[in-house]
């Protein structure tokens, strides 16, 4: 069986999971703990619609699941499932930045593949921050500055509260020699970032408003 499962819609079956499994730990109410395991196992449903009956029968082990033993059992089951971010070589992430020379293709034996919704590494070369994403099957680079100094905030990527840092990308204006900069807040650590990405779409608008 092919694998079925992106790295984002993995990283929400285990939020919800861990629902389930922080319901149980903090309440006694059967009716309350059913009702958060029903609702888990809807939001699942809606998020991976038309699977085969082999694919739902491996998502509903998490009827199942009843702590944290048994949260990372089936989780290790379901990671056996998901599509990993595609190995990337040198001739890929040239092609995918044409203009910089030299560029250091990221280093993806230090990576978790199936848990990397995209890529991104500084180049001590260009002193800059490179990201790729994967959308419709097709890499999208992005290159940038990430300001050294932190704060609290709201991750563009991700949407969830950490140690952001200002990113800003330059890009050429309608005049000669004239540059435009866009930006905004992002998580300073990129595995942190990838790992509680539970939807692309904002990783896209994040994209989409830098190539505006």
């Amino acid at each position: 069986m092919d694998n079925f499962i992106y790295p984002h819609q993995f990283h929400f079956i285990k939020l919800q999971t861990k629902t389930m499994v922080s319901a149980r730990s903090n309440s006694t109410d059967a009716d309350v703990i059913h009702a958060v395991k029903e609702m888990a196992i809807e939001r699942i449903n809606h998020l991976l619609p038309n699977l085969t009956t082999e694919q739902e029968d491996i998502l509903m082990g998490i009827d199942q699941v009843k702590d944290k033993e048994n949260m990372e059992q089936y989780l290790q089951q379901i990671k056996q499932h998901v599509i990993p971010f595609p190995t990337i070589n040198d001739k890929q992430v040239q092609k995918t930045f044409p203009k910089v020379k030299k560029l250091q293709t990221p280093d993806l034996e230090q990576m978790d593949r199936k848990e990397t919704v995209y890529l991104r590494w500084y180049d001590k070369g260009s002193a800059k921050t490179y990201m790729l994403i994967l959308k419709d099957a097709k890499l999208i680079g992005i290159q940038g500055y990430l300001e050294s100094s932190l704060h609290k905030g709201i991750c563009t990527i991700c949407n969830e509260l950490g140690e952001v840092a200002l990113f800003t990308s330059e890009k050429k204006g309608q005049m000669r020699g004239m540059y435009t900069k866009k930006g905004n807040y992002i998580c300073k650590d990129p595995v942190i970032c990838n790992q509680n990405i539970t939807d692309v779409q904002p990783l896209h608008s994040f994209v989409e408003h830098l190539k505006a």
